[in-house]
């Protein structure tokens, strides 16, 4: 029952997640996704439901992860009421990188506080896409993608990985798979957003 609990709740977070994404940067998602993505919300709900008032410990690192999650989602909403708000950084990949390469992308821009975007949906396919989203999370639960495809356009973005740097009226771009404390380090000692790639070093610590 804790195991079905976790899974619930860890799922739950996750639709939701897919549900702002969608929402904000794919517009043109199938009605019979849409509804797929309702049907599983539903079945969640319900089963979240009939656990209702049972009380459960989870384990601490299973708790701050759930926790980490609703943190997520709030800034999300959060960022999507303020569209004119700027990222201070952002860590342009895609589901192309082989997964042995992806995967400690995703972790740097992780422990970093970066947020990993990909462009769009994989084939045009919003379940393979999630598919390929829910398999990062079974292997690591840490890692995670956005899909923005307004950021590759306002930054010109036509080759990953790419690490976008940004600062009042200004952004740094590093193109190519310089590991991110790398590139974080190099706009720091030239770059025109010095201080923000400062900031998200002293962050990191």
């Amino acid at each position: 029952m804790k195991s079905n609990r976790i899974l619930a709740l860890f799922g739950s977070a996750l639709l939701t997640c897919a549900f702002s994404t969608f929402a904000t940067g794919q517009p043109s998602v199938a009605p019979g996704d849409v509804a797929w993505m309702k049907q599983q919300q539903k079945e969640l709900k319900e089963f979240q439901d009939t656990l209702r008032g049972k009380t459960v410990a989870l384990p601490a690192e299973q708790q701050d992860r759930i926790n980490d999650l609703q943190g997520q989602i709030a800034a999300s909403q959060l960022v999507n009421d303020r569209p004119d708000s700027t990222p201070p950084a952002v860590y342009f990949v895609s589901f192309s990188i082989p997964p042995e390469g992806l995967k400690p992308m995703l972790a740097d821009a992780r422990r970093l506080g970066i947020p990993a975007t990909i462009r769009g949906l994989i084939d045009n396919d919003f379940r393979k896409t999630a598919s390929a989203m829910f398999d990062l999370a079974k292997e690591d639960k840490t890692l995670g993608v956005q899909i923005e495809p307004t950021l590759y356009q306002q930054y010109d973005i036509r080759a990953v990985p790419a690490l976008v740097i940004t600062c009042p009226g200004h952004y740094d771009i590093i193109r190519g798979s310089l590991p991110l404390a790398d590139a974080l380090k190099s706009v720091a000692e030239r770059g025109e957003c010095a201080d923000t790639a400062r900031q998200l070093m002293e962050q990191a610590k």
